[in-house]
């Protein structure tokens, strides 16, 4: 089914050099096939004044600032804690602020998603008392990671909204919430190309149209720079398809390139450079099996026989924010003693 193009404000359409249409559900969706932009309409009409509501939460209820010092006397400045019935509020509680201000600033605000559990700490975003201060229209997602699909599943993947059938718990447990609370904007990454270098150079392309046109925010090396980029670490050490003593870690030119590894399946990533140009990173972890991650990439010096063993370690932005939101158990090896966690006013 082919798809003609459409014209919106809020679409961000940026020419490209090939049009691919997409067969999607008609009822459920437009698509700006010229940037592989998926436009999903609210599917109620809702109006807010949204700069005339306040945000109640109290953003400091159930959180310990982790501004202790360990038994070596390191103090962790970017780093929270919460008791796991908190950790949701918060981090929304930030978000909508973040959210906030981005769009007060340059009227839109850009969010960048891995594929990792840590989308499930967003869920509190699409609840009355969050989503009635949220102008999802204003709202771009955008893909930190991508897999590369052998052409035998093309057809399978026509029957899925872009990206959804790779990120289903980003689709089922966020952004179908988000797409009945308000419009969905989602630039995917080209789906239907197996060829791994032209998948990266395509969505790359798309990525720096936009900056170019001011779209995404630029930061002074001239990376796009997202408002916000949610990331999660594996008890390994990796953040999205950053994978440890991965030469993809190296990479200082391309924004986005492709990550093969001999037991998993080849991948689509946004580099470091891209990934350290964001406003505000957020790493959610959560969970005593990745408490020694935490550790390693929070205290231990780079090895310089194995500089890039953990991947998280380098995540640092610029010109930005990072923040770690860890549950007791993920930050239980950052402190001699078990954390107590009180709910304050």
């Amino acid at each position: 089914m082919a798809l003609s193009t459409v014209f919106l404000a809020s679409s961000l359409c940026v020419p490209q050099t090939q049009n691919r249409p997409l067969s999607v559900p008609k009822s459920h969706s437009v698509l700006c096939p010229m940037t592989s932009s998926l436009i999903l309409p609210p599917q109620a009409t809702k109006k807010f004044h949204f700069q005339n509501q306040p945000l109640k939460s109290n953003r400091s209820v159930g959180t310990v600032k982790a501004l202790q010092s360990d038994e070596n006397g390191r103090i962790y400045k970017n780093v929270e804690v919460f008791s796991w019935e908190h950790l949701h509020e918060s981090l929304a509680h930030d978000v909508v602020k973040l959210s906030r201000r981005a769009i007060d600033d340059k009227g839109t605000f850009t969010v960048a998603l891995a594929d990792t559990s840590s989308i499930r700490f967003l869920s509190n975003l699409v609840k009355s008392e969050y989503s009635n201060r949220i102008d999802w229209s204003k709202w771009q997602f955008f893909w930190v990671e991508e897999e590369v699909f052998l052409p035998s599943y093309t057809l399978r993947k026509t029957r899925f909204f872009p990206n959804e059938m790779l990120h289903r718990v980003a689709y089922a447990e966020f952004l179908s919430m988000v797409q009945k609370a308000g419009t969905l904007n989602v630039v995917t990454i080209d789906y239907d190309i197996s060829a791994k270098e032209e998948a990266a150079e395509r969505y790359s392309r798309n990525l720096r149209e936009r900056t170019e046109r001011g779209y995404l925010r630029s930061a002074a090396s001239g990376h796009p720079k997202f408002d916000l980029m949610l990331l999660g670490m594996e008890a390994d050490g990796r953040v999205g398809s950053l994978i440890p003593n991965n030469p993809v870690l190296d990479e200082r030119d391309r924004w986005v390139t492709h990550v093969v590894h001999e037991t998993e399946t080849p991948r689509l990533t946004l580099t470091l450079p891209v990934i350290n140009s964001s406003s505000y990173i957020a790493m959610v972890v959560t969970g005593e099996d990745n408490a020694n991650a935490v550790y390693s990439a929070l205290n231990e010096e780079i090895d310089p026989r194995a500089p890039r063993k953990i991947p998280a370690k380098f995540i640092s932005p610029l010109d930005g924010q990072l923040v770690w939101y860890l549950d007791r158990a993920a930050a239980s090896r950052l402190f001699k003693q078990e954390l107590h966690i009180d709910k304050r006013y």
